[in-house]
């Protein structure tokens, strides 16, 4: 008998085909953001991250002009295809970061929770074939298939074969010039860099807000800012 499978998850990708055209300008203004940032806030073992340094918001910058767009149109495309209804809703880039990885650094697992979307770019990739350069991992925290809980575990052996049904994570080797998008409550790690060189990729934190044209929009989604009411305005 089949087995069929349902409720993927969904990542887009797609390589930009003026990436090469821009990189060198977003990899100089990526640099110079770290230069003049706040001193390190992260451990030796953790990239540096724009968002922990105060430089969150370079979708402000006109450096990145061409990448936000982009993203812009990348994320349209992504939420369409998932079903979302475009006239419904309002898109917002609610903030934006640089991440410098040296060699033996990466990035914890996290999600980010304030957020809908989440995107990456990579601006530079190391090119050394033998070494992970850091890879973007989804970890299966649902695990829809793990008919008993724990059964899984890397602490036994009881489940023996690792396949597309059960399979705790997947991982994204980073390419220059690919644009990833996910759901930003999916819960997510970078790699350590195992190459000499360095790999540089940007952050987007992307928010859906109700434009009140859908029947009880504002039950799963916020109204929009300019109906809020700032305390003692």
């Amino acid at each position: 008998m089949p087995i069929e499978t349902w409720f993927p998850l969904a990542i887009y990708y797609d390589d930009l085909p003026d990436a090469s055209e821009h990189q060198q300008a977003l990899l100089d203004a990526v640099m110079q953001l770290e230069h003049q940032g706040a001193e390190p806030r992260n451990y030796p073992e953790m990239a540096w991250t724009g968002d922990l340094h105060g430089v969150e918001q370079i979708h402000t910058y006109p450096a990145f002009s061409w990448i936000v767009k982009q993203v812009e149109l990348h994320v349209a495309t992504y939420l369409q295809e998932v079903g979302v209804d475009l006239s419904k809703v309002d898109l917002y880039i609610q903030r934006a970061w640089p991440i410098i990885s040296r060699p033996d650094q990466g990035v914890g697992a996290h999600c980010h929770n304030t957020a809908h979307v989440s995107a990456v770019y990579y601006i530079k990739v190391p090119t050394g074939e033998m070494s992970d350069p850091g890879s973007l991992v989804f970890f299966n925290d649902a695990r829809v298939n793990e008919v008993s809980p724990g059964l899984g575990s890397e602490n036994t052996d009881i489940v023996d074969a690792d396949n597309y049904l059960n399979q705790l994570d997947t991982a994204y080797a980073p390419v220059e010039g690919r644009l990833i998008i996910f759901p930003a409550k999916q819960r997510h790690a970078v790699t350590m860099n195992e190459t000499d060189e360095v790999r540089v990729s940007l952050s987007f934190d992307i928010v859906l807000t109700a434009t009140g044209k859908a029947a009880g929009a504002y039950e799963f989604l916020t109204p929009p800012p300019n109906q809020w009411r700032k305390f003692f305005a």
